[in-house]
């Protein structure tokens, strides 16, 4: 008698479908780098700095977009990441302009940007062209002189 080995396969197939959804988009474009200098001192040589310094008030621009329309609500956070930071200065943003398209509320005051993520304004709908301004405050002659940068990180949240 003759033994025959039958191997056999089993296959399983799974199927499902997959929602994939557009992930919400922001750009964020500008710079600002003040140069605080001897021009700076309140009353010439041997007096204090002016401790407050804005950049203009369209420094910074923020487009949100790939929304799904005027039901999709959003906001930003913001935060800073440090370089080389001198703690005695404080770093501010506000919101200067609505922008065009859907709605944009909040950021109309200014915000310390810390290291820690915190609501800046929130919206719905595709919005173009946010106009945002930064300030510095705290500066002094006590902050050694040197080159300082930081990086704001601006990031869109889907609520």
């Amino acid at each position: 008698m003759r033994r025959v080995a039958v191997l056999g396969t089993a296959a399983v197939i799974l199927a499902w479908t997959v929602e994939v959804l557009p992930a919400i988009a922001l750009v964020c474009t500008g710079s600002w780098s003040p140069v605080i200098g001897a021009a700076d001192l309140v009353a010439g040589a041997g007096s204090a700095l002016r401790s407050t310094y804005e950049s203009a008030a369209d420094q910074v621009s923020v487009t949100i977009s790939d929304t799904a329309g005027s039901g999709d609500a959003w906001r930003v956070d913001v935060r800073r990441v440090d370089g080389t930071w001198n703690d005695d200065v404080d770093l501010w943003i506000v919101r200067t302009s609505d922008g065009t398209g859907g709605t944009v509320a909040g950021g109309t005051s200014y915000v310390q940007v810390t290291t820690s993520d915190q609501t800046f304004f929130s919206g719905s709908d595709d919005v173009s062209g946010i106009a945002c301004r930064l300030r510095l405050t705290g500066v002094s002659i006590a902050v050694p002189p040197g080159s300082y940068g930081t990086t704001v990180w601006l990031t869109v949240v889907d609520i």
